[in-house]
């Protein structure tokens, strides 16, 4: 009976490739990418997507997002009420920071209350400091620091607990006229 075998060197490349790719998975990060869950429907993928998620744990430079941000968050509309639901996002709110190093930098949200910074905008040293505004009104310090992650929903995640300090909010009733081309509840969906 003749044998047939694969040349050896073949089987090279493939065994490359196949090592690399479980030396460059991350399980830890795959999970925490994993736990988000999908998309809200209606909403496609951008800058209206995923209010009040920890946005670095896609776009923090392991993927799967391409853009990278080294600070990210959303501000929403009052205090976290679990009968009302109330996680409206705040248009033209400000987050404004100061790092380690006194470098300053500034960011706006959209109509769903997110806001993001790039590193060619800005790369800050952590710690970092906080405060935000409410399209009119005074601004509101973060009462710590940001010491490790730009991605203010690490931290600050709904209902509030001992290990989660409540999503970030200003006051704000949104003018009647006010439009967004996506729901700008978290989480909605779609208009």
């Amino acid at each position: 009976m003749k044998r047939t075998s694969v040349p050896f060197l073949l089987l090279v490349p493939s065994l490359l490739l196949l090592l690399t790719d479980a030396c460059t998975s991350d399980p830890v990060h795959d999970g925490e990418v994993a736990a988000l869950g999908p998309e809200a429907p209606g909403i496609p993928k951008g800058e209206y997507h995923r209010a009040g998620q920890p946005c670095l744990v896609c776009h923090g430079g392991e993927g799967p997002a391409s853009t990278v941000f080294t600070v990210a968050g959303t501000i929403f509309a009052g205090p976290y009420n679990a009968t009302m639901n109330n996680t409206l996002g705040v248009d033209q709110a400000s987050a404004y920071f100061v790092d380690d190093n006194g470098a300053m930098n500034a960011a706006t949200t959209n109509c769903v209350g997110n806001f993001w910074i790039t590193p060619s905008t800005w790369n800050p040293a952590f710690p970092i400091i906080v405060e935000v505004f409410g399209p009119t009104g005074s601004g509101i310090p973060m009462p710590g620091h940001i010491g490790r992650t730009g991605s203010c929903a690490t931290c600050h995640q709904d209902p509030q607990s001992l290990s989660a300090v409540g999503h970030v909010y200003v006051p704000y009733t949104p003018p009647a006229n006010a439009t967004c081309p996506v729901n700008p509840v978290a989480g909605a969906g779609a208009l």
